[in-house]
């Protein structure tokens, strides 16, 4: 493939270098259509018609179809009419460039061969490019081959790219009193390009000569050494292989790394190491040993397998020429272990999967073993290698499966139960006996439409707030509270109850759908459609045991929630609200350099956000908002913000929800955002909602929504005004535990993953509903269940706060399902994190620790005996977060080098730092590429 390729790019350069540096497609216009005709011959186009277009298209189809034959026969068809189909403006462009040269070349010293050179050198270059400093340093590129030209003609060798010279030698060997000559290549540096440009020629002579007298004399004491050690007596090497060894000595070898003869090397391991076969690679020497395995540890299932090791000729060489021990049996026996643990593994694995595969249904462990011995046996006699091959697993999983299958008919009967939970309203008698009333708020960022539900539920006699993320329900729950009305706040990490309240501030995904109240509202409604929490929104609307549940959130939410109050047969009445402060789009993007305070800049990705802060950093004093960032770090800088502390906020769209801040100017800085499968641009929806935050009733008259840069500024001029696409089913929706226990009773099992999985595939639902996506706990589901926990453990596990993906997260919910799973209490450590973060990958690591706080604060009130350290996690939380603002408020986060660890200077182009990529060089100068 990598030969291809290399070959495809060939073909690309000789086609630009005859069309005049353009492209295949473009070129092939310019051929005559004689050329074009005697070229479809001799590639034998069948062509219904010999017109210039049909032509045309038929050789732009061969092209891109990538034949390297063909694209060879064409390439070579048109070289071979020696002439080029440049472009009027390419020629035209190539005179200019001429004539450009032509006067920088009358400023300086050069010889007429040298002109010719410079202009086939930037024969193809930009006009801007062509500056009289690198004419100049052409020049001196040219003059700098010709030296070395004429050095490797006086001292025979040659230069490479580094400016190493190679050149031979013939030495005399005397070995065992025998003399004879060998011609051996040689290598030394005599001086660098800024050396070779400074010295006269008669310099350079003297430096390369007493270079290579230098190199020839290292070469002989290396070689002195090694025939002294070579006459010594050797338990592996005779003085015949010596003397073999040395005569055919290859020219390149440096002592003591010389071959010895092959034939000696293959009796040697078979005759002393047992070693069955012997096999010589490039680089290394290939050793074949057989071994005998007990498949179970059962004598009856025994096999015979053959291994293989590789040994790499440099280290055998020198230990054969040092006469050192070969530890051949240690190495096979090292190998044999680790060969045979591995596939040990392997079947324990594929035991446990079959066990698994026939859990319930009675199957003895004797049998799931024979089932796959006999299996195995036959493979691994045939292919004489240890392992299970792919198509072997699955002729082991279709062979069990068939031999279980009637004993599975069973339960797939018992599955088909689980279908009769059709209507998912009558899931929630509660809501059902209330004879609810359906209000929606229904209007733009800022019109204020939340303010009015929030007045209604205060107004109420009991009442519930259902907010989308954990900072707005402590909002919420402060709004209560300071109009005088007792409140309690509800959150997976946090629990704030006032026994006397009759208010509950709480995040969505905590409602309550035993307790009814009078009034609930319900924010952010548009957020039904959201593929990861969408669930959430619809269960509340379908299940909220209120006798008024008012919903607020955008225009394109209006359709989705007149088809559920219509599904729902319950009276639905929308209010519309207008925004309060007008909106104005800016005419021209904003400089970086002229930000006017309560600017937010909104970016779509945490690097960008910080990259952003560390431009602005001197300036300003600049507030940060954004996803990875905990609720209270988050409130913080908002605080700082909205007080006035700074100037400037850097978020990501996670201001577009909820956070009160006096913004009076909101600018994007990029027009697109990665959604977690792809980068995509912006909605109109998204655009609106960002956008809305500008312009704060009661703080600006107006607010104003620009860009950083003219293509941004143009999409969302081109956005921000179009009709919003409504929502429109199937919503998803999510089974609670009491749904899981009844499918756990019915196809009897207490795997969760399997009963996750039976819900998703198997759930069909009456109206306009499907499953919700549960990837995320469906893989926390697999984890749970390699524990010895009970369903009812699994479910709440399953729905904790943990993010996939996070090695640190993920060790640490398995170290928690440990102590859980013994019955262990699992303490808290308050970490000390230091000042301030230094790079940016101190910050994450920061922010992934206030991440592990909120899985134990969540588990904590699940499992109250077991997460017993709660005090010293709110103070975890307390110190981390502090060292999390102290770090946004002062820290510049370089990003740290990939090797070393090392901060970088900032806007670095590259992932390692110099030092690192100096070495690198080093090493493979040391070590050439094979």
């Amino acid at each position: 493939m990598a030969k291809k390729k290399k070959k495809f790019i060939k073909y690309n350069q000789t086609i630009r270098s005859i069309f005049g540096g353009e492209g295949f497609d473009e070129g092939i216009t310019r051929v005559p259509l004689d050329n074009l005709i005697e070229m479809a011959m001799i590639l034998g186009l069948k062509e219904e018609r010999l017109t210039r277009k049909d032509l045309i298209r038929a050789f732009r189809r061969l092209w891109s179809n990538g034949d390297t034959a063909d694209r060879a026969l064409i390439t070579e068809y048109l070289k071979s009419l020696d002439t080029t189909f440049a472009s009027e403006e390419r020629i035209s462009n190539d005179e200019e460039r001429q004539r450009k040269i032509e006067e920088i070349l009358k400023t300086l010293p050069h010889m007429p061969a040298e002109e010719v050179a410079v202009k086939e050198y930037f024969g193809g270059v930009k006009l801007k490019k062509i500056t009289p400093a690198r004419v100049s340093r052409v020049l001196e590129k040219l003059r700098n081959a010709k030296k070395r030209s004429r050095l490797e003609e006086k001292f025979e060798g040659y230069f490479d790219e580094e400016g190493n010279f190679f050149f031979f030698h013939s030495f005399e060997i005397d070995l065992f009193g025998e003399r004879f000559h060998k011609i051996l290549q040689l290598s030394c540096t005599p001086f660098g390009e800024t050396e070779m440009t400074d010295l006269d020629e008669a310099s350079l002579q003297d430096r390369m000569q007493r270079c290579i007298e230098e190199a020839i004399t290292e070469r002989r004491r290396e070689l002195d050494a090694f025939l002294r050690l070579a006459e010594r007596p050797n338990p592996w090497l005779d003085r015949e292989s010596v003397l073999e060894a040395v005569r055919q000595m290859p020219e390149t070898t440096v002592p003591p790394f010389i071959p010895v003869p092959r034939e000696k090397v293959r009796r040697l391991f078979l005759e002393r190491f047992g070693v069955t076969d012997v096999e010589f690679r490039k680089e290394s020497v290939r050793l074949f040993r057989w071994f005998e395995k007990a498949i179970f540890g059962q004598e009856t299932w025994q096999v015979r397998y053959r291994l293989a090791m590789e040994v790499q000729k440099r280290w055998l060489w020198q230990r054969l020429w040092e006469g050192a021990k070969l530890p051949i049996e240690e190495d096979f026996e090292a190998l044999r272990r680790k060969n045979e643990a591995q596939f040990d593994g392997e079947l324990m694995a594929l035991k446990e999967a079959l066990a698994h595969e026939a859990e319930g249904l009675g199957i003895e462990e004797k049998m799931i073993e024979a089932t796959i011995a006999e299996a195995l046996i036959e493979t691994v006699e045939r292919h004489g290698i240890l392992e299970i091959p792919y198509k072997t697993l699955k002729n082991i999983n279709r062979h069990f499966a068939r031999q279980i299958e009637g004993l599975k008919l069973r339960k797939q009967r018992e599955e088909l139960l689980a279908r009769t939970i059709r209507d998912f309203k009558n899931l929630f008698p509660l809501a059902r006996e209330m004879g609810r009333r359906l209000v929606f708020h229904v209007g733009p960022t800022n019109s204020g439409k939340t303010y009015a539900a929030m007045e209604q539920l205060k107004k109420a006699d009991t009442g519930y707030y259902l907010a989308p993320l954990r900072l707005l329900a402590l909002e919420g729950y402060e709004n209560l509270v300071a109009s005088g009305i007792p409140a309690s706040l509800v959150t997976g990490e946090e629990q704030l109850v006032d026994d006397e309240a009759a208010h509950i501030s709480s995040t969505i995904e905590m409602a309550n759908f035993q307790v009814d109240v009078e009034v609930c509202v319900i924010d952010e409604v548009q957020m039904i459609d959201d593929p990861d929490r969408g669930w959430a929104w619809a269960n509340a609307i379908i299940g909220i045991p209120a006798q008024t549940v008012i919903m607020t959130g955008s225009e394109d939410a209006l359709e989705a929630v007149r088809e559920l109050a219509e599904w729902l047969q319950e009276p639905l009445e929308v209010v519309r609200f207008e925004r309060k402060a007008p909106l104005l789009l800016k005419d021209r993007p904003t400089s970086l350099k002229k930000l006017e305070p309560s600017t937010a800049i909104v970016a779509f990705s945490r690097r960008d956000v910080l990259a952003l802060k560390e431009q602005l950093a001197g300036r300003y004093d600049v507030s940060v908002v954004y996803g990875n960032l905990s609720p209270e770090v988050r409130r913080e800088e908002a605080r700082r913000f909205r007080e006035g502390e700074s100037q400037i906020l850097v978020a990501t769209d996670a201001i577009a929800m909820g956070l009160n801040l006096p913004i009076k100017t909101i600018l994007f800085a990029r027009d697109s955002k990665f959604d977690g499968q792809s980068r995509r641009l912006l909605t109109p929806s998204e655009i609106r909602q960002i956008a809305g935050r500008a312009g704060r009733y009661g703080l600006h008259e107006e607010g104003y929504v620009g860009a950083l840069s003219q293509p941004v500024l143009q999409t969302v001029t081109e956005l921000i005004d179009e009709p919003p696409v409504a929502i429109h089913g199937p919503y998803r929706v999510m089974a609670n535990f009491e749904h899981i226990d009844l499918i756990a009773k019915i196809i009897e099992t207490e795997s969760l993953s399997e009963i996750l999985g039976f819900f998703v595939k198997h759930m069909r639902f009456d109206g306009p509903f499907v499953a919700a996506n549960i990837e995320n706990m469906a893989e926390i589901a697999k984890m749970v269940d390699l524990y010895r926990l009970d369903l009812k453990s699994k479910y709440h596990l399953a729905c904790a706060p943990l993010s996939l993906g996070s090695a640190y997260l993920e060790s640490v919910f398995h170290r928690y399902l440990i102590a859980l799973e013994r019955g262990e209490p699992i303490p808290f450590a308050v970490p000390e994190p230091g000042q301030v973060a230094q790079t940016s990958e101190m910050l994450f690591d920061a922010e992934e620790q206030v991440k592990e706080v909120s899985l134990y604060l969540w588990l904590s009130y699940r499992f109250p005996d077991h997460f017993v350290d709660t005090e010293n996690a709110l103070k975890a939380r307390e110190v981390l977060n502090a060292f999390i603002e102290r770090s946004l408020r002062k820290g510049i986060f370089a990003r740290s080098c990939k090797r070393c660890g090392k901060p970088l200077p900032p806007n670095f182009s590259f992932g390692i730092c110099q030092e690192c990529y100096r070495g690198g060089r080093k090493i493979r100068r040391h070590y050439p590429r094979r």
